[in-house]
């Protein structure tokens, strides 16, 4: 991994409810209010159940932006939070896109390329002239629909549970072997949110383990996933919290949407 990442830098150098109806038509012992017409509620109904803490649903005909406008809800070439600046991505998208994982149910943990997006904007993070600095891949994914959104975040979860023992990357150049998948605390943002510390062996060094770090949102029909990592052994703790706080102010001040 440390080779693929120091590739992908240094070519960057160089060169992201339902409405409930016929209530009466369920059945026919519903008894009416005789003043006002109104089918009383009846005796020893179930409730409804309770969706506190459940991912807010969304209705499927609401799509997700195309590419421009996705690309101007992205940080900018630039823009900076913190010690980060947002560089000119050279790549669509970041390369671990491209990977081959085994077995295939933990691939949404290395991308989520192959879940169906209709759209999507790159960005890239990095600390200037650190080359041991936390850099950050920002990939924003428009559905056609919210429903489709949500499969993508239900799938990203079978593999954390799936796959917390390891999996294997085909990175083109090597095979890397991911050790290690816990879930960690999530933002708070959007409808819902998932987060993982990745551990993976190094390709060179056997006996060395590198870090990385993966929170995804989901905001209606569009995702925003953080992939960060290190060139360096040590455990840098998760995603830079003021990269994702900037990106999803900038992204929820230009669509609408709600933390």
């Amino acid at each position: 991994m440390r080779n693929t990442t120091t590739v992908r830098r240094a070519t960057g150098a160089a060169l992201g409810a339902l409405l409930l109806v016929g209530a009466t038509a369920c059945g026919g012992s519903d008894q009416v209010d005789k003043e006002t017409g109104v089918p009383a509620p009846r005796t020893g109904a179930p409730s409804a159940p309770s969706t506190q803490g459940a991912p807010t649903p969304v209705p499927p005909a609401a799509p997700g932006p195309g590419a421009d406008r996705l690309k101007a809800l992205a940080l900018a070439p630039g823009e900076t939070t913190g010690p980060y600046q947002a560089g000119e991505p050279v790549l669509d998208e970041p390369i671990n896109e491209s990977y081959e994982v085994t077995p295939a149910v933990c691939a949404p943990l290395t991308s989520l390329g192959k879940a169906g997006h209709t759209a999507q904007a790159y960005a890239h993070t990095s600390v200037p002239g650190e080359l041991t600095g936390v850099g950050t891949d920002i990939l924003l994914r428009s559905y056609k629909d919210g429903t489709a959104a949500d499969a993508a975040l239900k799938s990203l979860a079978a593999a954390g549970k799936s796959c917390a023992g390891g999996y294997t990357e085909d990175r083109m150049l090597a095979e890397g072997k991911v050790l290690k998948v816990e879930a960690v605390q999530a933002p708070k943002l959007g409808d819902e949110a998932q987060a993982y510390r990745i551990v993976v062996q190094d390709v060179k060094e056997k006996n060395l383990s590198l870090y990385k770090y993966l929170t995804v949102i989901r905001s209606g029909a569009v995702t925003l996933s953080f992939r960060s990592d290190i060139l360096d052994i040590k455990d840098f703790g998760a995603v830079p919290p003021e990269i994702v706080t900037a990106q999803w102010e900038k992204f929820a001040k230009g669509s609408g949407a709600s933390s």
